[in-house]
């Protein structure tokens, strides 16, 4: 059963000054989280052709980026460069990309998602969408609205720290 916990105004002690989170309000976003990967691996299950998740970790990331080279699918996948290689071979084969050398540069290559890859992308966004729509619909328009309030706040968050932490990694010793 979950608690309902009392909404806490930003001038309340118990709400923790700036930089301070409770621990309850991490470990509150850490269930969310956990239960939304369950729900998306749950949407994944199925699929046509059968995929493994880090294939379709790569189908995403190409989805996300359109055309990347092999270092910079390989970079997102955190994988090095041979390994994303054979990934796309075993991706190729299933017909989900296509390979070509890049314009500007004959010796790199570009993958792109085939026809069948857009819509193995096309259908995983839908039954996720919709596996996320069916939690969504349980909660009154206001908590909805409150939701997408703090959940476009973390994500700029995200986007400060991300960019903070390129900055760092970017100086020199």
């Amino acid at each position: 059963m979950t608690q309902r916990r009392p909404q806490l105004s930003a001038d309340d002690p118990a709400a923790g000054g700036a930089g301070e989170v409770p621990d309850d309000v991490t470990a509150a976003v850490e269930r969310v989280l956990s239960a939304a990967a369950l729900l998306w691996s749950r949407a994944d299950q199925g699929l046509e052709p059968a995929v493994s998740p880090i294939q379709l970790r790569a189908v995403e990331a190409i989805a996300r980026f359109g055309r990347p080279n092999l270092g910079r699918l390989a970079e997102e996948l955190g994988a090095i460069p041979s390994s994303t290689s054979r990934l796309c071979d075993r991706l190729e084969a299933a017909g989900l990309v296509v390979r070509e050398s890049a314009l500007t540069d004959r010796r790199e290559i570009i993958v792109r998602l085939s026809k069948q890859g857009e819509r193995l992308y096309s259908e995983l966004t839908r039954r996720r969408r919709a596996a996320v729509r069916e939690v969504l619909a349980q909660l009154t328009p206001a908590s909805r609205g409150r939701l997408l309030d703090a959940l476009t706040e973390f994500d700029l968050a995200r986007e400060r720290q991300d960019g903070s932490s390129e900055a760092l990694g970017s100086r020199t010793a």
